[in-house]
């Protein structure tokens, strides 16, 4: 049935089938019957062959618990039972099995993830710290970030909103995470009937995978739970950030793939930059009132001269009386960027289109960045410049993989554009495309944007992604033993 389950060796990499298990949503008075999904998926996985099987986020009993003392109160088995048996299935189908459950220590309860290998012992099991909405009022955060050891390779776990904070999976990356699996409820956010949206599994998966060079597998639930709606689309995504295999969006089902595991990207991070990442020092929120609506342009570069056989206004001076405020561009040399940004004050615009020291710059309009595309890899450049107040970022040089662009966007909170020779992209502070140019078709990208927009860190109720930012966690995760405090 499985391929080898000896531990893969620093340096080289071997072959494993993953499967994810995509489960129906159940109340928490259905716990029996989500009891029976488990068993019935983990026994579906070990027949088509995977090694290993990813549950979603709170399996068991449920997601929407609705409090301890309704927790305590349902007639339920307790977690640790819950394990033996989850052990047993495991044992008995020779498969690794990572499931999502309420992990209930008598003095608290932790949305948790355990590891249970091919002959039904614990390897390990992580809780969530970054938590979603009313997991704030049922659950306590988890305390560590650690890949767990396995016979198949090493394991980095994340639960869900643990995918928006960039510092979880790299640091798991950091320590040596070969794959890294996500068990989760990733709620469908679209409003429009019959549609089906939600960032992590839109992009944000594919943009993890990216930048920690390993496969990722998730699984999430699908249906309605209480009055939650989930979206589906568990999904196996290889190192390079390949969607290999998806689930549908509405129906209980196994997906599985073959997929390398090797050692992860080197996650290296400056030393200027560990000071503002894992410091305490609070993030600059810039003020609401301070911001507005801001006309801009991204420009591939072959579009920002005149064409000598064109007898036309030139593009820039088109742009200066449309009312463009910024303009971002791709140049090849800091000369050339230093003559278009005296002309383009001139005009009475701002030029981005060099990247002379990647920091950030305060402009009339608000504070903004631009780092070069090989850097988009790593977290830290725009993580940095949205912790000191940027509202939007600009990226240029090379082709960017769009779904790290966007990942970036979601994760911070702001606007990010990226401009090359001859394409253009614009995304807002969800994630979500506001304009790009085709294959093929070179031409400059404007519109309106709200700035305001990025000054909104709370992505869902209950849910900021600065106040409920870990510094300490997350030095802890990469090694990083000087402590960096805030300035009193």
């Amino acid at each position: 049935m499985s391929k080898s389950k000896e531990s893969i060796k620093a340096g080289k990499r071997s072959n494993v089938t993953v499967a994810a298990a995509q489960l129906a949503a159940r109340t928490l008075d259905q716990a029996d019957a989500a009891l029976s999904d488990i068993e019935t998926a983990i026994v579906d996985a070990a027949a088509l062959g995977a090694d290993m099987v990813v549950l979603p986020e709170c399996a068991y009993p449920a997601y929407l618990i609705g409090g301890e003392e309704k927790y305590r109160a349902a007639k339920i088995i307790g977690s640790e039972e819950f394990i033996k048996k989850l052990s047993g299935w495991a044992k008995q189908n020779k498969i690794q099995v990572i499931c999502g459950f309420v992990d209930d220590n008598g003095d608290k309860l932790q949305n948790a993830a355990i590891v249970i290998n091919a002959k039904g012992k614990e390897c390990g099991r992580h809780a969530k710290s970054f938590l979603w909405g009313k997991d704030n009022d049922y659950f306590a955060p988890g305390e560590n970030i650690k890949p767990i050891d396995t016979p198949i390779g090493k394991v980095g776990v994340i639960i869900c909103a643990d995918g928006r904070a960039p510092e979880i999976a790299t640091g798991l990356a950091h320590q040596g995470a070969q794959l890294i699996a996500i068990p989760t409820c990733w709620v469908n956010a679209a409003q429009e009937a019959d549609t089906y949206r939600n960032a992590q599994a839109d992009f944000m998966v594919q943009g993890r995978a990216i930048e920690c060079g390993v496969a990722i597998v998730a699984a999430n639930k699908c249906g309605i739970e209480d009055d939650t709606p989930y979206c589906g689309m568990s999904q196996i995504v290889s190192p390079d950030g390949e969607r290999i295999a998806t689930a549908s969006n509405d129906k209980p089902e196994i997906i599985s793939a073959e997929v390398s595991l090797g050692d992860p990207n080197a996650i290296d991070i400056p030393r200027w930059a560990k000071r503002r990442i894992f410091s305490a020092y609070p993030p600059v929120v810039p003020e609401r009132e301070s911001l507005g609506d801001l006309k801009i342009a991204v420009a591939p570069a072959e579009c920002v001269f005149p064409k000598p056989e064109q007898d036309e206004t030139p593009p820039l001076q088109q742009l200066a009386a449309n009312g463009v405020d910024v303009v971002g561009t791709a140049l090849p040399d800091p000369e050339t960027a230093d003559r278009l940004d005296i002309y383009c004050r001139a005009l009475g615009m701002t030029l981005v289109a060099f990247p002379f020291v990647e920091r950030l710059m305060l402009e009339p309009f608000g504070a903004c960045g631009c780092i070069e595309a090989e850097h988009l890899t790593s977290f830290a450049p725009v993580r940095i410049m949205a912790l000191d107040g940027a509202s939007i970022v600009f990226v240029v040089g090379d082709e960017v993989n769009l779904q790290l662009l966007r990942t970036r966007a979601a994760e911070n909170c702001i606007f990010m554009a990226s401009a090359t020779a001859t394409s253009a992209v614009l995304v807002d502070p969800s994630g979500t495309i506001v304009d790009q140019t085709e294959p093929g078709q070179s031409r400059i990208i404007t519109a309106t944007i709200d700035l305001r927009m990025s000054a909104n860190k709370e992505v869902f109720p209950q849910t900021h992604i600065w106040d409920q930012r870990k510094p300490q966690l997350y030095a802890d995760a990469f090694g990083i033993n000087e402590r960096f405090v805030a300035p009193h």
